[in-house]
């Protein structure tokens, strides 16, 4: 049975293994950037503080050996002073010449601020070994997130945000960046999204600050702009059966699409309830649920066959040895997708 638990600094180098499978932005592989997050990490677990740009949430997935095989974060606020949430906002725009009776609608891309920007979930990378393996792995480390949420609510901002990964080619290099973010500021792609991780000024001092047409970049390009690399559509639809949908925006450096939703809003998060522990065991055909125990630095979850009745629950003995609980404990009970998708790598 795999285990959902908060990430420690000892677990550095199998994170680190993990990023290497798809080294995107919010999870490179660079040690030193990894290192300092599982730092913010530990703290934040710690001190459960309202949310700040400062505290990440990262999460590992184990099995029964102790061996990390997934990994999964959220980001208590992205947004802050200094440090804004950048977006570009997609409108649609019509042009009309009745003398010549043609219409053409236009999508515009504007840049967009703000630093007090939502909670935003994202790292997440499961082990190719255990993809579609029973015991719903990716749907733990997915919704596992939104369980912990549920359980500590004034530590995050009332939206929660996704920005899905986009497609890169073979050298790193993205479409859009190439044909919009390179001729405004004269960078490569892994050149500004370096720099975008301590100062963001030179985005808002560079890119228009006007509505810009989207129809001046190739067909190709366009075709491009909100579309999810094929390695996170599972990531996404795991999202989108928890209620986030696409808000209008794009990131401004690879034109990945945000996905989001009010916090309040999100399934698993709206039907999470605590329930004492019953004895027994649940019958075969229980549906399966994300069962949670402990809070901050303890947090634990599993994905569980489950018997909700009144104010208790009936779990197997594997999920209440590996929550550390008994009859009669309390333990957070949320809903848990029917479907978990092919595979989950990248954002979301």
């Amino acid at each position: 049975m795999f285990l959902l638990r908060a990430s420690t600094p000892a677990d550095l180098p199998e994170i680190l293994e993990l990023a290497r499978y798809t080294d995107s932005p919010n999870l490179p592989t660079d040690e030193a950037f990894l290192r300092e997050r599982l730092l913010r990490s530990t703290r934040a677990f710690a001190e459960l503080a309202p949310p700040h740009a400062e505290w990440e949430y990262q999460f590992v997935l184990v099995d029964e050996a102790g061996r990390v095989l997934g990994t999964s974060a959220v980001l208590a606020k992205h947004g802050s002073r200094g440090m804004p949430h950048l977006f570009l906002r997609v409108r649609q725009e019509e042009r009309r010449a009745d003398s010549v009776d043609v219409r053409i609608r236009h999508a515009t891309l504007q840049l967009g601020e703000t630093e007090d920007g939502p909670t935003e979930i994202g790292a997440l990378v499961l082990h190719p070994d255990v993809r579609g393996r029973p015991g719903s792995p990716g749907r733990l480390l997915s919704w596992g997130r939104f369980a912990f949420i549920a359980r500590h609510p004034t530590a995050f901002e009332n939206r929660i945000l996704a920005e899905m990964r986009a497609t890169l080619d073979a050298a790193g290099r993205n479409s859009f960046w190439e044909a919009f973010g390179r001729r405004f500021t004269g960078m490569s792609y892994a050149e500004a999204d370096r720099r975008s991780t301590t100062d963001k000024s030179f985005i808002l001092e560079l890119f228009p600050d006007v509505p810009f047409y989207a129809s001046l970049l190739d067909d190709a390009v366009v075709e491009q702009l909100g579309q999810v690399h094929e390695a996170a559509r599972p990531a996404l639809a795991l999202l989108e059966a928890a209620g986030m949908r696409w808000i209008g925006e794009i990131d401004p450096f690879d034109a990945g699409p945000f996905f989001g939703a009010a916090t309040s809003e999100i399934v698993p998060i709206r039907e999470s309830s605590l329930r004492a522990v019953s004895p027994g065991e649940p019958p075969d055909d229980a549906p399966q649920c994300i069962a949670a125990s402990g809070y901050g630095a303890d947090f634990r979850a599993v994905s569980t066959a489950a018997a909700v009745e009144l104010d208790v629950v009936c779990l197997t003995k594997d999920a209440r040895r590996r929550l550390g609980v008994d009859v009669g404990d309390e333990v957070q009970v949320t809903p848990q997708p029917a479907r978990s998708g092919r595979r989950r790598s990248g954002n979301g």
